[in-house]
Formats: C-alpha cells, sequence, structure tokens
C-alpha cells in the first residue's frame, strides 16, 4: 500500500493510505464542536456539542437529530456505567472548575462533582466497581469519580500526563481493554497505558505508541485501535503489533476528528461512528466545515462496552 496521504500534522506518522466507505451522516453548522459519543443499545448515537452546552442524539434509521440534554456549561465526555445511567463531563475551556453529571433515564442532568481546580475536564470511561475514570488535560492528571457518592479523588498524576503547550490537552481520551486503561496525551504524541491494580490503585504509565497525534479513541473486539487524530484530520488503526493504516481523511469527512465509537445496531455491527469539529481549530485548507458525524465501514466488530439504556 501506498503511504498515507495526510500527513498534516508534524509529528504524526499515520502509516499506511487505506480509506474504508464512508458516510457523513449528521451536520451541525460550521463552528459547531462536535466533542464526544456514545452509542445507545438501539444504535442511536449521542453526540456531546462542546460549543452548544447540549448532546444531541442521532438516530440511524430515521437520520434524524434531536436534542437529548442540556447542560450549564460546556459537554465534553461522555460514558455510560452498568446500570445505564450516563455520566458527562465538561467546562469552560481554561477556566475552574470542571464538572460532572449524571443523567438518568428520562431525567434532566443532575450535578454530580465539581472540581475546583480543574481546567480541562475531558474524555472519561467507566471501569467496574462504580468509578468514572475522567482525564483532566490541563494539569495531567486522571481523576476517580465514585459513581455511587458524590465524591472524587486523584487517580494518576504524572508530569507526562501534562501539556507542554498550555493551548494544546495533555491526557486526553481513556478507554479500558482487557487489564488496562489506555491514555492519549495528545500534545506529546503518545499513547499510554495503564494496568489496573483492582481498579482502586494505577500502575505505572506504559508507552504503547509514539508519534500519534491522538485525541479520543475507541477498541475494536480484536485489540485494534481507532483513533481520531483530530488536527491530522484524520482516523487512524493501530494494530495490537504496531502497524498503523489511516483508514479516513478531509475527502471522507474527517476533519477535525474528535472522537469515535462502535456501531450497535444491527446493520452497524462493522460501522465506526466519527465526531469531527469541522476544523474549528485547525481549519483544513483555509476553510472551516461544518462539524460532521461520519460512519466508516471498517469490517469489524467493537470491543465489548458497559451497557447504555435502549
Amino acid at each position: 500500500m501506498a503511504a498515507a496521504q495526510h500527513e498534516l500534522f508534524p509529528g504524526h506518522d499515520g502509516g499506511n493510505w487505506a480509506p474504508v466507505p464512508s458516510k457523513i451522516v449528521a451536520t451541525w453548522p460550521a463552528g459547531s464542536f462536535a466533542e464526544n459519543l456514545v452509542v445507545l443499545a438501539d444504535g442511536a448515537i449521542l453526540v456531546s456539542l462542546h460549543s452548544h452546552n447540549r448532546i444531541d442524539r442521532y438516530d440511524p434509521a430515521s437520520g434524524a437529530v434531536t436534542a437529548f440534554a442540556e447542560l450549564p456549561a460546556p459537554a465534553a465526555g461522555l460514558s455510560f456505567d452498568a446500570a445505564g445511567r450516563l455520566w458527562v463531563t465538561g467546562g469552560a475551556l481554561g477556566s475552574a472548575p470542571g464538572y460532572v453529571w449524571r443523567i438518568d433515564r428520562g431525567a434532566a442532568a443532575q450535578p454530580w462533582v465539581e472540581v475546583g481546580d480543574a481546567y480541562f475536564m475531558n474524555g472519561c470511561t467507566s471501569i467496574a466497581g462504580g468509578t468514572l475514570l475522567v482525564c483532566e488535560s490541563a494539569t495531567g492528571r486522571v481523576l476517580a469519580v465514585d459513581q455511587s457518592a458524590q465524591k472524587w479523588r486523584v487517580w494518576l498524576s504524572d508530569r507526562r500526563l501534562a501539556p507542554s503547550n498550555p493551548q494544546m490537552p495533555g491526557a486526553n481520551g481513556i478507554k479500558v481493554f482487557g487489564a488496562y486503561a489506555y491514555i492519549s496525551v495528545t500534545d506529546s504524541n503518545v499513547l499510554y497505558r495503564v494496568k489496573l491494580e483492582g481498579g482502586e490503585v494505577a500502575g505505572p504509565l506504559e508507552i504503547v505508541a509514539e508519534h500519534l497525534r491522538a485525541d479520543d479513541f475507541a477498541f475494536a473486539a480484536s485489540g485494534a485501535l481507532y483513533v481520531a487524530t483530530h488536527p491530522a484530520q484524520s482516523v487512524l488503526r493501530l494494530t495490537p503489533d504496531g502497524r498503523r493504516t489511516t483508514v479516513a481523511g478531509p475527502a471522507q469527512g474527517t476533519v477535525g476528528s474528535t472522537a469515535c465509537a462502535f456501531g450497535r445496531a444491527p446493520q452497524d455491527q462493522n460501522a465506526l461512528y466519527v465526531t469531527t469539529t469541522g476544523g474549528v481549530y485547525f481549519p483544513y485548507e483555509g476553510v472551516l466545515q461544518e462539524a460532521k458525524l461520519v460512519r466508516l465501514e471498517v469490517g469489524e466488530a467493537g470491543a465489548p462496552l458497559l451497557h447504555g439504556p435502549s
């Protein structure tokens, strides 16, 4: 295969270029910032709009986009817990405090915890035992939020998780696969993992990949990692043995790709959905596009996740 055609960001190695079938299934006006997504059991997709303090719902059966929840501050990370409750992180970028909200089925967002020294709440994931792990991108920390009591603590703090450029995120996306939590550190182009020591304690940081401009990401059942590269305007597939393939770029709609998640409806088992900003901070060829939800046909299913409500 030819080398990747979209080496659009210094320090990022996109590997080979092999685009997969793609379709733009939803859009928001230029200037909108689609930040993250989760997929409901019925296949509907929830998208956090950081620019609008809102979560929208996309229905793949009808193609309709409707408002799902309003929030008092910008929304960022999304995760379901084992009980099907939706957890949302957020806050005004660069301003304390940071927030975590809980949304029960059919209910309004409930304030859960306020983190007084958090300036950039970002990706999150629920782990066994009732804990939400949250990346705080400005200070190089991963926070552990108790999902049964309204309290939080620092789970992991390391200078390697902090950005050297204060305008860029450090620890950004976080997902669990096997016995490890994987953490993308965007500013340093490094993907780490840390062993889950019973969920209560974090093991030492281990480097998984370097020269990888990673925002948020999703695991396939095969162990392959699909990475939204944001300023590199692409989605990359990283195999467990380190092989890289860029599977989508600007022509497929992934300008400003922020996060990805596998579909759950029967017709979506091998589909990967990707949120984008349209280039809010990094316009492609100088032109700001609409924010998008893009469907990629990647030919494999996602790893099992905690199930959300239908």
